[in-house]
């Protein structure tokens, strides 16, 4: 699966495209559907993990996974894709395990019609890592939670100033 995510100024949506295997499919996403993927895509994420973990623990985990796959992933500046069909305007966002140990993510219109997709974690931290970035270039102004990458201990060296 190839995905792209590019800001429409005009349209004032993300268009996500999807390559799936003989055909692109293009998803308008909102300032409210880019939020509500965020929460989607991290609580996915973090079901990979050991609930018996710290909250600390379990933000430091999701911390390097993401940063693993910025490491091996290369984005790279190509020309859109073109889908066969208008994009769809999600209005919704289901998202669950699937039955492989993955994730599966649908995204739907206001009559139904959309895609299920089904994500391994390279993709789903790929998706966190486009929406991220180009929702940077947006301007709306969103607070997505992040992971709190670990913290550096505390030198116990006095300062000293010059």
């Amino acid at each position: 699966m190839q995905l792209q995510l590019s800001y429409d100024p005009p349209e004032d949506r993300l268009l996500l495209s999807l390559a799936l295997e003989e055909r692109t499919v293009g998803f308008w996403l909102t300032r409210r559907m880019t939020a509500l993927l965020w929460q989607a895509l991290w609580q996915r994420a973090g079901a990979s993990l050991d609930g018996r973990v710290s909250a600390d623990a379990r933000e430091w985990l999701l911390s390097l996974k993401q940063e693993a796959v910025r490491q091996t992933q290369a984005l790279a500046r190509v020309p859109r894709m073109a889908s066969q069909a208008p994009p769809i305007l999600v209005s919704t966002v289901k998202f669950g395990p699937d039955e492989s140990g993955g994730h599966a993510l649908e995204l739907v219109d206001a009559l139904g019609k959309g895609e299920a997709l089904k994500l391994d974690d390279s993709n789903l931290y790929a998706l966190i890592r486009l929406l991220d970035e180009t929702a940077a270039a947006t301007e709306w102004g969103l607070d997505l939670w992040r992971p709190r990458p670990p913290q550096a201990e505390a030198s116990s060296a006095p300062a000293a100033f010059h």
